[in-house]
Order: structure tokens, then sequence, then C-alpha cells
């Protein structure tokens, strides 16, 4: 396994496109998918003319209308997790219908599946000679969303939250909130990876995790999470989720993405009015005041594209592209000298200080680099 002439795993943010014209939404950035020998993605709904929607809580179901799937092959994406915690909002036949029309589609697909020995199957891209495995988890889905034994949907990594009183003579105090990893799950990724180690040359994690909408901000049970898997045998791990940005960690040398954000990710007018207004002004701070536009604020405008570098089966350097995400909500890249691209390095660089983590964020050839030795 492996070659001396290398090859990039490009990895993105969190995908859900609601349009008349899907393939619009890449335009700025197919070029930069395409060129990479593997493409990896997270799906965050089920896309399928199948199913109904079912009970999601005070969200609603986010869009799965299934013309808009065809953009995601167009892309040039090879691999897509659908560990989302909106993998269940459609139903059972929504979820494997949309698994299957992304296989047709040559897409394979990690995270969720009919029962729980497919949603922790991993998935195995070879490239000249080199061999790339994906496997991906959920933390953050409703109950009945995660697969079991003759049960669809996702694989799960669930936490545990503990409240603890901050001053005990206090009645009434806010407490300090602790979340620590279902030892089960984790037994099971461990295992997971274990199994695939020797099957591939680089093995990649993908995480649906975190915490929503908060930058600087990790769940106590994220780097616990993301080092135990480091230690069994992941060369990365890429998390999906919070919509934002979130710090970047080097653990034994191996690269840590708590989160890449939004990338590809939009929401129609159906979805927008299933919402509460209270919820999004209780769960949302980067959602501006509602407007035709939908704007986001800043902070939820910054994405990125990673690539992974890999020589003779291993990675060799982990670069990023900066993205930032303009008014109609298409990912556009930019060059890490730019005004755009100094203020994406520069927002990674900071929120990863915050949380007291001290990575390295260089500049080489137009790319952010991520200083892994």
């Amino acid at each position: 396994m492996g070659n001396n002439r290398g090859i990039v795993v490009a990895a993105t943010g969190d995908l859900l496109i609601a349009r008349d014209r899907p393939h619009d939404i890449f335009r700025y950035v197919r070029d930069l998918l395409t060129e990479a020998d593997v493409t990896f993605g997270q799906l965050e709904t089920a896309y399928s003319d199948q199913g109904s929607l079912g009970s999601s809580g005070p969200r609603g179901g986010v869009p799965h209308d299934v013309e808009n799937l065809v953009a995601i092959p167009h892309a040039g994406f090879d691999v897509i997790s659908m560990a989302s915690n909106h993998a269940g909002d459609w139903g059972a036949d929504a979820l494997l219908d949309c698994i299957e029309r992304c296989r047709r589609h040559g897409i394979t697909v990690v995270g969720a599946g009919a029962d729980i020995g497919e949603a922790r199957r991993p998935g195995i891209i070879e490239r000249d000679g080199t061999r790339v495995g994906f496997l991906a988890y959920c933390s953050v889905a409703p109950d009945g969303y995660y697969a079991g034994p003759g049960k669809h949907g996702v694989a799960p990594m669930r936490a545990r939250t503990h409240y603890e009183p901050f001053e005990y003579d206090q009645p009434g105090g806010p407490p300090l909130v602790r979340t620590s990893p279902d030892e089960s799950d984790l037994a099971a990724l461990v295992a997971n990876i274990g199994e695939l180690r020797d099957q591939v040359d680089v093995l990649i994690v993908s995480l649906h995790w975190g915490l929503h909408f908060q930058p600087a901000r990790l769940a106590d049970y994220q780097p616990v999470v993301a080092h135990a898997a480091i230690d069994a045998g992941a060369d990365a791990v890429i998390g999906h989720h919070p919509h934002i940005l979130k710090p970047v960690e080097v653990y034994r040398g191996k690269v840590i993405f708590y989160s890449l954000g939004n990338f590809a990710l939009e929401i129609n007018e159906r979805w927008w009015q299933s919402y509460s207004k209270e919820w999004f002004e209780k769960a949302n701070e980067f959602h501006q005041e509602r407007s035709p536009h939908r704007d986001l604020k800043e902070e939820a405008r910054n994405s990125a594209i990673v690539r992974l570098h890999i020589v003779d089966g291993r990675i060799d350097r982990v670069g990023v592209v900066p993205v930032v995400i303009n008014e109609a909500h298409e990912p556009v890249p930019h060059r890490a000298d730019t005004t755009d691209g100094r203020a994406v390095r520069a927002y990674l660089a900071q929120i990863t200080a915050e949380v007291g983590i001290d990575t390295t964020f260089d500049v080489v050839d137009n790319e952010v680099l991520v200083r892994v030795r």
C-alpha cells in the first residue's frame, strides 16, 4: 500500500442544498473538489421522494427534496457521512433510499444504514495504490435516530451530560455542565478503528458532535473521544454539526478538526417556517433578524476545505483552503494571502488559542498549513 507520488484527500463541512439549480451552489469550489483524488463531505439530510416527517422536536425537519442530490456527485464527492442528527427526520424509507441513491451515483456512504452493522461499516477508497478508510459517528441525534440490531439509523457515539453545582452554598446558582462519552459506544468506535487499521494506509474518523453556534467552546467528551480515536489508530478526525468553525488540535502528530462549519448549506422557505422564532432566538445567535435573505453573521460564514496530502501511505501535510460563504449561501475559496484568507486563518488561530490548544497555522503555497510536526 502507499505510493511515492502521493494523493490528496479533500474534506468539507456540512452539506444541505435546497434550490432550483442545485449544481450552482458549488460553482466556485467544484474545481478544487474534483481535482482532489478523494473528496469527503457530511450530508445533513436524507434526500428522497419517500418517507414522511417524523417527530424531530421544535426544529421541524430539514429539506430533503430529492432533486438536490445530483449536486453532490457533480461536485466530485466520493465519500459522504450520513451520521447526522437530521438523518432520521423523514423516517427509515427516506434514509435507506438516500443511501441507495448515493451508491448508484458512485458515492460511498458511511455512518448510517439499515442496522448497526451497516452504520458502523467503513468505507474504503483506493487511489494509485493508496487505501483511505472512513468511519463516521453521531453524538447529537435524537434517541430514535440511532442504529441498533435490526434497526436503521446512524452510528452512535453518544455522550452523557452531568450538572455539577459550582457554589454549593448559593441555591439557584448556575451549574457547571460536564459531559462524558458513552463507554460502550466509545469501546465500539475503538474496536471499529482497530478492525480497519491494517486494511488501509490512512484512516479518517468523522464525528457529528459538539456545541452548535458557540465558537471557541468544546464539550468535555470531544477531546476524550478524539484522542481515543487517534490512540486506536486514526490518522485524522474531522468534525461536523456546530455550523461554525471550531478549534484545531494536533495530538500525537495527528490533526483534529473539531468542526469544519457550514460548507454548502442553505434553507428554503418551507424549512424556515417549520422552526419557531423562539427556537432561533434561543439557539442560534449567529442568525440575524429574519429577513428574505436569511443572512448568517460573519462567524457562520467562515468555512474551509481541508486538504490531506498523503505520501507513501501517510499524511505528509495538512492544508486548509480558507472559504467564505457568500450572500447566496455558496462557498467561495480564497488564497491564504488575501484579506478573506487571512481573516479565516486568524479566526481559526483565535478560537484555537482561546480553548488553550497550541496549534501553529503557517502559510505555504497560498494554503494555510497546520503544523503537525
